[in-house]
C-alpha cells in the first residue's frame, strides 16, 4: 500500500478485535466520531468500520458517516455470528447506493490492505476480466455456505456458525436453541409427483420457515427434506438469558412459539403443485434442545436434537418434540 492510499484508508475501532497479525498499514481511530472529524478534514476512498464497536443506533451512526464521505466505500467488519442480521440489515440500506459491504473477521493484515479485497477494485489499474474474475470468486466464495435450492445457509456454514454462537452465548451467559426437522413422507412426495414438484415444496418450506423466524435467527437447509433453525437472541442483552419462562426445562418461550407455529403453517398452507390435496397434507416431525440446559458444546446440542426429533417420528409424526418430552 502506498502512503496515499494509507492516507485515503481509515480503519475505525481496535484493531486487535479484527486483525490477527501484521502492522496496520492505514489511519485508525478508536470511533466512528473521530472518523467522521477525519472524513470531514481530508476525502477518503475506503473506510473499515469495527461493527461491534458502533454506538446504537447502528444505522443512524453509519448513516452519518457515509453522508460525509460519499464517495468511500464503507466495509463494516463483523464476526460470523452477526452476519444474518448485518446481511439483512444492509439490504435495506437503500440510501447507500451500494457503497456498503461487509467482512468477516479475524482477517490478517494483508487480506485488510489487499486491492482485491470484498470486491473494492480500484477500477482504473484493473481490466474488467479482472473485476469479472474477482467478482466469480468472491460470488463462488458465497455459494460455499450457501444452498444452491433454497438459498438458505448450509451444513458447512452450520457447522462453523454454531460452535462460535454457543462461545459467545457462554461468555454472555445466555441461551441458544437448535430446532431440526425434516418433512414427513417426503420420499412418498418425490416418488407420487416428480423430484421438480419435490423440489418446489422444499423451496416453499424454506421460505415459510423464514417468515417465522427472526432476522438473526439462521435457517439452514442439512439436504435432501432436512433442515435446521438456530434460535438466538443475545445481540441486544434482551432475550436469551432472560427469557427462562416457557413450556419446560427452561427452553426460551420464542423458540417453542416459533417452532409450533412453523409446523402449524406447514400443515395449513396449501402446496399449489400437489393438486387440490396438497393444503393440509405435508407436515413435519422435529426436535429442541437448548444450550447450555441440554448440551454443553456444539456436537452434543445436535445430537439432543436429533434424538428429540426421533421421537416425535415415533410418536406419530406432526410433532415437535423438546429434549425429554413433546410439546
Amino acid at each position: 500500500m502506498t502512503a496515499a492510499q494509507q492516507n485515503n484508508h481509515l480503519l475505525i475501532g481496535t484493531p486487535a478485535k479484527v486483525i490477527t497479525d501484521g502492522p496496520i498499514l492505514m489511519r485508525h481511530c478508536k470511533s466512528i466520531f473521530e472518523g467522521i472529524t477525519i472524513a470531514q478534514q481530508r476525502p477518503l476512498d475506503r473506510v473499515f468500520v469495527v461493527y461491534s464497536e458502533m454506538p446504537e443506533p447502528k444505522f443512524q451512526a453509519l448513516k452519518a458517516l457515509h453522508q460525509v464521505c460519499p464517495q468511500a466505500n464503507i466495509c463494516l467488519l463483523i464476526q460470523m455470528v452477526e452476519e444474518p442480521s448485518v446481511h439483512e440489515w444492509l439490504r435495506s440500506c437503500s440510501w447507500a447506493n451500494g457503497c456498503l459491504d461487509y467482512l468477516i473477521c479475524p482477517l490478517n493484515a494483508a487480506a485488510l490492505i489487499s486491492e482485491k479485497v470484498a470486491g473494492f477494485q480500484d477500477v482504473s489499474v484493473i481490466t474488467n476480466d479482472e473485476q469479472d474474475k474477482d467478482r466469480r470468486i468472491i460470488e463462488l466464495g458465497a455459494l460455499v455456505m450457501q444452498d444452491d435450492l433454497t438459498d438458505l445457509k448450509n451444513r458447512r456454514y452450520l457447522k462453523q456458525f454454531l460452535p462460535a454462537i454457543l462461545r459467545k452465548a457462554e461468555s454472555a451467559r445466555c441461551q441458544v436453541t437448535l430446532l431440526l426437522f425434516d418433512i414427513d413422507n417426503f420420499k412418498h412426495y418425490n416418488d407420487t409427483y416428480g423430484h421438480s414438484v419435490g423440489d418446489t415444496v422444499l423451496r416453499q418450506a424454506a421460505k415459510l420457515m423464514r417468515r417465522c423466524c427472526r432476522d438473526q435467527d439462521v435457517v439452514v437447509r442439512l439436504g435432501g427434506d432436512e433442515f435446521a433453525v438456530v434460535f438466538w437472541d443475545i445481540s441486544d442483552g434482551q432475550g436469551g438469558g432472560s427469557d427462562r419462562r416457557g413450556s419446560s426445562q427452561n427452553h426460551p418461550r420464542q423458540s417453542v412459539f416459533m417452532a409450533e407455529r412453523f409446523r402449524s403453517e406447514m400443515s395449513h398452507t396449501p402446496f399449489d403443485k400437489l393438486g387440490p390435496q396438497g393444503k393440509g397434507s405435508l407436515t413435519i416431525s422435529g426436535g429442541l434442545a437448548t444450550f447450555p440446559t441440554d448440551a454443553q458444546d456444539a456436537q452434543e446440542l445436535f445430537e439432543k436434537a436429533d434424538q428429540a426429533m426421533l421421537k416425535a417420528k415415533r410418536s406419530g409424526k406432526n410433532r415437535i418434540h423438546l429434549v425429554g418430552q413433546p410439546i
